[in-house]
């Protein structure tokens, strides 16, 4: 097919059919076609319609209401042909496409006479207005992907999408939503999830070759989506037809061809190198062979797909656990091919009968890689000597199998079962040296650095076992739903540090002071700087699991031709267990309502006023379970030090203050629901409100607005002052009362007599707030040669924490970040937020210049985050207002007037200054565009396809991410040399070639 008529074909697949709306909404998988019939001179009851898959052979046959309206329910995404007919004559066709998270519309007018009837179709124009939906978004199938310059995964897909912004470096490839944090989204493929179970960071992934049509949800989303405060990424994969189809292709992105990185510096852009990319390399080669068919025609079809990978990946990255204070100072080359990164995949689809089928996906990404660490001079740019090897493990397998049945003509069943397991584990070979961090500001040639990469030992392993049952009904003008899922989530995750210890170097200024769990541990009263090491030993681990069930139901009401009305309601059922099987937290949320509307005010189907208002909530993640429940030892000792060995652990230690010189903040004993979880507490959510306008203007573009507003109703997090239980905190709402039990002794028994509510006052935190306000508009242009995508977002994200991660410290613990531990980390906690990006504009779109020449383009302007400057002391130490550790918003001055005359630095006496969040500046705009080449052209009977796609074509590089750490690591007063300095930046220009072949 050459491009002028692939792009003709995409924009009719992507287009949402419309004509006299009729109930129908689309589920994870599956869509629908709805139409209706006007006979002049006889009754439409008298006519039969059909729709068929002319690939597949799939047909449906339904009996014509008296009404005129007719409806086909779950039909796999796909072209098909709608035909009326009249005692077996066919009077009318009509050909429509049928999306995900869309429905299509067939409408027919037709006059009765004595012979065939005079045929007259109404509505077989191209529209972009769905009426019978009202939630925001994005649907993109894989032929428009291939004529644009995005890279080939879920999280560039999602950020063409409205309201959606990258998320931190620190986190991976992620993407927030709506204001929400890049760890409160949910993956799917096949109606199977994909998510990350244990943070929420990442999903499960296939090749591109492999997709059909992606769905991006940006909210207003239907009861039957649950368990994410942000966005929901859905894909379906190919399916074999009756056609045979094979095909091959091939991707290389060379590293010389990829422009150089950037270095930053300390001490204002002139102190010693703190990140260097500039000697960073990635260069990967992978191929796919794929084959689909009939195995019995019109009845069983099967698709197959083999992606052989060979990365390498190099880059310099820091020694030890504080990246904050650390420079670049090792260098890692990564590298994994053959039988080691190889992905499989396969779909087979069985139409039983025309009313039934079976669909059965699976897939396997393993990938090992080895990943070999070496010594790193940043000043110099050289490589030095190896340090040791890890070998990890990522990826998995997944396998599901879903039934798809029309019971009747009214009623529809599905029913899914499926598997997810994905591996994490990294498995050193080093075991002699520590994990050494030096955060002290002096030289990096002065720095002390392990023989080694340090790192832990462990497994890490996730399963997700899902079944889920959804029911469709139609009842007059109401389409009732229904549906029951549930995930069984097992996650295996043990660690403990290399050599057993993990050591961090820092420095203490005179009369600053060292917080412990009961107030103030030491203060330096030596009147100069003083050097000091701790030792945190993290260990323990084991075998848990998560338990969650929903159920929802939801009627949409044709209300009348021109206005829907959706109403559902959904109630999610949360319970974890630790190691020994016992229940530590258990959740039963309110009902969750689901509300929406569409409304045509014209009556001509080419304009729509919308709205949803709705609540979700979001699951306690496996992560937790590991942090409370798996029996981890959390404790820190805090020693002078008179030198260090080979290895770089210190020599001639000696606890800092004597016998108090360690901090317990877990002990290894499993939390029970008694001491861990406020009597109280409600789950995570988030209450969200919009309201749009949508309009064709022409044929060839759509415009549309829409306001956003959303706001956390409750936010659930760990509590750790001393009214909680001090062997694993308490999850509590903040700013509200709480009621619970204390195991201060660590024996997994509650303490006799310790019950007890606390009035939100003792407790001390503030009332959790988080908002996101937005405005967004959109400019939709399809035509024969050119296709654009304009989007234009307002926002502002606001409030006292971000979500379930932290991006401006890189803390991935969702649900148990330090925000909430303790009141004085809040105190200055109110301001924008890390993923507050108030101006986002987006065009994208496809120009073929020949029949067979295209052009794609992809650009992105944005404005940049609000930064920080964090603290590492408070003026309070108060152990009931301030901890053991965390990140204040207060910087000490070094001033300390003896105002009662004691000759002494009273913590009283202490000048601080207090930085709110958000009030130091803001990184950068960003501008990127990307660029892509596509060239159809045949060899002999073989239909190939070259493309060339330049990302980041006029080399911008700005800072997208930048230390905002101002005092040193545990070392009030003392500033960090690194504060201000760049994280990363954009991603330098690189160029991607691919072949495709198709026969």
């Amino acid at each position: 097919m050459n491009i002028r008529k692939k792009i003709i074909a995409v924009a009719i697949t992507s287009a949402l059919g419309m004509g006299i709306p009729s109930i129908a909404y689309a589920d994870n998988t599956t869509a629908s076609i709805t139409g209706s019939l006007t006979v002049s001179g006889a009754s439409a009851s008298e006519y039969t319609a059909t729709a068929k898959d002319p690939k597949t052979g799939l047909t449906r046959n339904i009996e014509i209401g008296t009404d005129g309206t007719f409806r086909f329910s779950k039909l796999p995404v796909g072209t098909y042909e709608v035909a009326i007919s009249k005692a077996g004559i066919v009077v009318a066709k009509d050909t429509v496409s049928v999306s995900l998270g869309s429905n299509a519309n067939a409408t027919f007018d037709i006059q009765a006479t004595s012979g065939p009837e005079v045929i007259s179709i109404v509505g077989a124009r191209i529209n972009n207005v769905d009426l019978t939906n009202s939630d925001s978004g994005l649907v993109i199938d894989k032929g428009e992907i291939d004529l644009l310059p995005v890279a080939r995964n879920f999280t560039s897909i999602a950020l063409l999408a409205p309201g959606t912004v990258a998320g931190d470096s620190k986190f991976g490839q992620t993407a927030s939503f709506g204001g929400s944090s890049a760890a409160e989204n949910s993956c799917y493929i096949n109606g199977l999830e994909v998510t990350n179970t244990s943070q929420g960071l990442g999903c499960g992934e296939v090749p591109f070759e492999f997709y059909r049509e992606f769905q991006v949800k940006t909210g207003g989303y239907s009861a039957q989506f649950g368990r994410t405060t942000g966005g929901v990424i859905n894909a379906v994969t190919k399916s074999g037809t009756n056609e045979w189809d094979f095909a091959a292709t091939g991707r290389y992105i060379p590293k010389s061809l990829a422009s150089e990185g950037q270095i930053s510096r300390g001490n204002g852009g002139v102190g010693a190198i703190f990140r260097d990319t500039t000697n960073d390399e990635y260069n990967l080669w992978e191929y796919s062979v794929s084959a689909a068919g009939p195995i019995i025609e019109d009845k069983l079809f099967f698709y197959a797909i083999v992606n052989p990978r060979n990365v390498s990946n190099d880059f310099a990255t820091q020694s030890g656990t504080r990246s904050q204070y650390a420079p670049d100072d090792q260098f890692i080359k990564r590298d994994s091919s053959g039988a080691d990164n190889l992905f499989w995949g396969a779909k087979v689809d069985w139409n039983i009968t025309d009313d039934h089928s079976l669909s059965f996906f699976g897939y396997s990404n393993r990938s090992d890689t080895n990943s070999d660490t070496y010594a790193y001079d940043a000043e110099e740019g050289q490589i030095g000597k190896y340090l040791g090897s890890s070998l990890r493990k990522r990826g998995g397998t997944a396998k599901s199998v879903t039934y798809n049945g029309n019971i009747t003509d009214d009623l529809s069943l599905s029913v899914m079962y499926g598997k997810l397991e994905t591996e994490y584990t990294n498995t050193p070979s080093n075991l002699e040296c520590p994990t050494v961090s030096d955060s002290r500001q002096i030289p990096a040639d002065q720095k002390i650095t392990s023989c080694g990469p340090g790192g832990s030992v462990g497994v890490n392993v996730d399963e997700n076992t899902q079944t889920r049952v959804d029911l469709q009904y139609v009842l007059g003008d109401h389409l009732l739903k229904a549906g029951y899922d549930k995930q069984e989530r097992f996650t295996s995750h043990t660690s403990a540090p290399i050599t057993g210890h993990s050591w961090t170097y820092s420095s203490l200024a005179p009369n600053a002071g060292i917080q412990g769990n009961d107030g103030n541990l030491y203060t330096n009263t030596t009147g100069q700087q003083l050097d000091y090491v701790q030792d945190r030993i993290f260990a323990g681990g084991g075998g848990f699991n998560s338990d969650l069930s929903a159920w929802y139901l939801e009627d949409s009401w044709q209300v009348t031709e021109n206005v829907m009305l959706t109403a559902g309601v959904r109630q999610d059922k949360f319970d974890n267990q630790g190691v020994t099987g016992l229940t530590f937290s258990s959740f039963k949320t309110d009902l969750a309502p689901r509300l929406g509307f569409t409304w045509d005010p014209v009556g001509d189907g080419e304009s729509k006023i919308y709205g949803t208002a709705g609540r979700y909530y979001l699951p306690v993640p496996n992560n937790t379970n590991y942090r409370a429940a798996s029996g981890i030892s959390d404790s820190t000792t805090y020693y002078t030090f008179t030198g260090h060995d080979d290895t770089g652990a210190p020599t001639g230690l000696n606890p800092i203050a004597g016998a108090n010189s360690t901090v317990v903040n877990s002990v290894p004993t499993p939390a029970i629901q008694e001491t861990f979880q406020s009597e109280e507490a409600e789950p995570f959510s988030k209450d969200e409100y919009i309201l749009g306008y949508q309009k064709q203007v022409t044929e060839e573009m759509v415009m549309s607005v829409r306001g956003i507003y959303r706001e956390v109703g409750t936010a659930l997090d760990d509590y750790c002052g001393p009214l909680a239980s001090q062997a694993t905190c308490t999850l509590v709402n903040p700013g509200s009362s709480g009621t619970w039990s204390l195991d201060n002794d660590g024996d997994a028994i509650a303490d006799p007599g310790s019950r007890q509510t606390y009035s939100a006052e003792e407790i001390g935190l503030p009332k959790a707030e988080n908002t996101y306000k937005a405005i967004q508009a959109e400019v939709n242009y399809t035509a024969d040669n050119l296709r654009l995508n304009f989007i234009y977002t307002w926002s502002k994200s606001y409030g006292n924490f971000e979500g379930a991660v932290k991006s401006d410290i890189g803390q991935a613990d969702p649900g148990v970040t330090q925000d909430f531990d303790f009141p004085a980390l809040m105190d200055g906690a109110e301001g924008y937020q890390a993923n507050d990006r108030r101006h986002v504009f987006k065009l994208f779109g496809t120009y073929n210049l020949t029949d067979d020449l295209s052009v794609g383009f992809n650009s992105t302007l944005s404005s940049g985050r609000p930064l920080s400057a964090f603290g590492q002391g408070y003026p309070s130490n108060d152990p009931s207002v301030y901890g053991s550790y965390g990140d204040t918003f207060y910087l000490y001055t070094n001033q300390c007037p003896d105002t009662n005359g004691n000759a002494q630095c009273d913590q009283s006496e202490k000048i601080y200054n207090r930085v709110e969040r958000g009030t130091v500046g803001r990184t950068p705009w960003t501008f990127n565009l990307d660029l892509s080449l596509n060239y159809d052209f045949k060899i002999s009977d073989i239909d190939m396809r070259a493309t060339v796609n330049v990302y980041n074509v006029l080399d911008v590089q700005e800072i997208v991410s930048q230390n905002e750490h101002y005092e040193a690591r545990s070392s009030e007063g003392t500033k960090n040399q690194y504060y201000g300095a760049a994280y990363d930046w954009q991603e330098p220009r690189y160029v991607e070639f691919g072949i495709s072949g198709r026969f």
